[in-house]
């Protein structure tokens, strides 16, 4: 079957300012032009039109479907319908884009996070994760950390690989975001106040269950850490006064536990 200009804009809702362009940069001919200007396309035109709509709704130019059309997309098995090569090229472009979105959400997830770690924005920290972010290759659209095979055994890489990343939904990642805000604002109270001691257990079942209560392999870790540190953060936004005085809460806290234990066996012996 045949459509006319007027048919195509009726039934695809199209301009024909908009199909006089499209033939003019070779992405759509119409089937058939006559002497007298008409112009009529084919039902293979209309499937073709319908491809070029669909991808340029995924944000797609013109010259990259027109490349798609030129090079990609394979012609249709003999007996086959023609547009099921072209539905498959627009699945697989859509699974790109998702692809490449999924990317970006990471990206601005992490520099997010890295603020509310930092508690304000810091140039320095948000550059360097937007650096790291876009530059390695993505597995399942994260950038999985990468642990030294001569500090952790493969076992214990195995463990390290299943920590929250920044940049991640991990809920993990979240709880502990939470809990640095609520550090922030405990940092001048007194190491004995009931909110300090409350704060420095839920730090310590947070990162417990970070390690699935390997405390063996989390204090490994963080000494790896803190020497890594030395030389350049490895955890971005956070600072050492923070870091610091989350050590110290946690400490004393494991302290005060050890005295209490002390004392009540003295009472009871």
């Amino acid at each position: 079957m045949m459509y006319s200009i007027g048919e195509m804009i009726h039934k695809v809702k199209i301009s024909r300012r908009t199909l006089h362009y499209y033939d003019e940069i070779g992405l759509l001919k119409p089937t058939v032009s006559r002497e007298n200007g008409y112009r009529y396309y084919d039902d293979q035109a209309i499937i073709k039109l319908q491809t070029i709509l669909s991808l340029k709704s995924m944000d797609y130019t013109l010259e990259q479907i027109k490349a798609l059309f030129d090079d990609q997309i394979p012609a249709a098995e003999p007996d086959a319908d023609p547009w099921v090569p072209l539905l498959q090229a627009q699945i697989e472009q859509a699974s790109k884009k998702i692809d490449d979105l999924k990317r970006k959400q990471f990206i601005l997830r992490g520099v997010l996070q890295t603020i509310e770690m930092s508690g304000q924005r810091n140039d320095e920290h948000v550059f360097n994760i937007i650096e790291r972010i876009d530059g390695p290759h993505f597995v399942n659209n994260e950038i999985p950390a990468t642990f030294p095979a001569d500090v952790f055994t493969e076992e214990e890489i195995d463990a390290l690989r299943e920590l929250p990343l920044i940049g991640s939904e991990d809920p993990r990642l979240l709880t502990a975001l939470e809990l640095i805000k609520k550090t922030r604002k405990c940092m001048r109270a007194d190491e004995d106040a009931p909110l300090v001691e409350d704060l420095a257990e839920q730090w310590k079942a947070s990162i417990s269950s970070w390690f699935h209560g390997d405390e063996e392999l989390q204090s490994k870790y963080f000494r790896f850490i803190d020497a890594a540190s030395q030389e350049s953060p490895l955890i971005y936004g956070m600072d050492e006064e923070v870091v610091r005085y989350i050590d110290r809460i946690m400490d004393h806290s494991t302290n005060r536990g050890g005295d209490k234990e002390h004392e009540s066996g003295k009472r009871i012996g």
